[in-house]
């Protein structure tokens, strides 16, 4: 008939035209099988791809947001953190005049009442003076248990040289 591949046979006679050979029917089978694996595979790259694509835009889209948060953020920090130098340069100036006015103070009460103290007001004066200081500033007397000692021992000294 025009195909090699077909042959008649003598079941044309029950009223079959042709059948292929084997080799061509798995040959046929073949073809088909690879264009649906082929058309699976499309389908499949292009879910694939369009998966990939939308997961890539996402994380574009995150680190994006990421970017503007961490932005804003920093922008919040270095505000505050101007504000706190400025406060902190202010506190350093009221320091410094404080300073000097007590240095001045000082120099003028030291001016006033030199030479016009008693050697007996002058004894002991400056356990006295840490004492005392250490009483002002610190909120648990014990720790000045130091300074009294040592007033003590001066007290004494002072008392049994008189």
């Amino acid at each position: 008939m025009g195909n090699r591949a077909s042959a008649s046979s003598s079941g044309e006679e029950r009223g079959s035209g042709m059948f292929l050979t084997d080799d061509l029917q798995g040959k046929i089978n073949a073809d088909f099988e690879s264009h649906l694996l082929q058309s699976e595979w499309k389908n499949y790259a292009a879910s694939f791809l369009k998966r990939h694509n939308q997961r890539e835009a996402n994380y574009a889209a995150k680190n994006a947001e990421t970017r503007a948060k961490l932005e804003q953020l920093q922008q919040q920090a270095k505000t505050v953190h101007d504000n706190l130098d400025e406060r902190m340069n202010d506190a350093k100036s009221k320091i410094a005049t404080l300073q000097v006015e007590m240095n001045h103070d000082l120099n003028r009460l030291a001016k006033k009442f030199e030479g016009g103290t008693s050697k007996s007001e002058r004894v002991c004066l400056d356990d006295r003076v840490k004492l005392s200081q250490c009483f002002n500033t610190l909120k648990d007397s014990r720790e000045c248990e130091v300074f009294a000692k040592k007033l003590e021992k001066c007290v004494t000294s002072a008392m049994a040289s008189a």
